[in-house]
């Protein structure tokens, strides 16, 4: 879980450790930002890159990231592992980078419409924007909470927030499609005191589930899913 705009002190460290368990979710994540890259883009800024997870991936893959990170101690560690890493996404030029990918962070900004009109304004004409966020409130668990979303997504709504920032929107659709009964049955259990969030469980999940999921996912990616793609262009 990797956010730009949350508390300087983030409170949601834990599950940025738990997640190191699903190893196929972070490895399919990747491999959709890695198809959405631009050939022509020798470089990318990661927004709200966290612990840099994903950064380390690709630069060990021969990429170029720059970081915007938040959070003053994960910003500190991204810095001594060698990456360029920023506070804000306006600490960068105008028009100064041509893919900008984004991976659990939207839902944590309250003032979504001015960061991604700064989002816009940082990407090259024609440049791209991946972005990955969780879909449906009614799949908030005390996980949300913990990592302090504000919201999750519809299609509908991230769509409409893209568009009012200037992006052309290129596809768009849900992801993780098990996740949808799963996250309901957590949130069923969670109720019950019968659940909470650790490393067995999403390792359980990553290994035996996410995998099918993702195969279900060819056709029921326009109905519903856990999480939700986009990417979009400025024109």
């Amino acid at each position: 879980m990797h956010s730009a705009q949350r508390h300087a002190d983030y409170t949601g460290r834990r599950i940025l450790e738990v997640m190191h368990e699903a190893v196929n979710y972070t490895a399919t994540i990747a491999g959709l930002v890695e198809r959405a890259w631009p050939p022509a883009a020798e470089s990318a800024v990661e927004f709200g890159a966290g612990d840099g997870a994903f950064a380390r991936k690709f630069r060990s893959g021969g990429r170029r990231v720059e970081c915007v990170e938040l959070d003053d101690r994960l910003r500190a560690g991204l810095g001594a592992d060698g990456f360029a890493v920023h506070a804000n996404i306006r600490e960068l030029a105008d028009e100064s980078c041509s893919f900008i990918y984004s991976v659990n962070v939207l839902e944590h900004i309250p003032d979504l419409d001015a960061e991604l009109r700064a989002l816009h304004r940082v990407l090259r004409k024609g440049g791209t924007f991946f972005v990955f966020v969780p879909a449906f409130r009614m799949l908030w668990t005390s996980l949300d909470t913990e990592v302090g979303h504000v919201t999750r997504f519809t299609r509908g709504s991230l769509s409409a927030a893209l568009r009012r920032a200037g992006f052309e929107i290129d596809r768009l659709g849900y992801f993780d499609s098990l996740g949808f009964p799963a996250a309901l049955a957590v949130r069923l259990m969670e109720r019950m005191g019968m659940f909470s969030y650790g490393g067995g469980a999403v390792k359980l999940y990553d290994r035996y589930i996410f995998p099918v999921s993702r195969m279900m996912d060819a056709g029921l990616s326009p109905l519903l899913g856990k999480n939700l793609i986009a990417t979009a262009r400025k024109t």
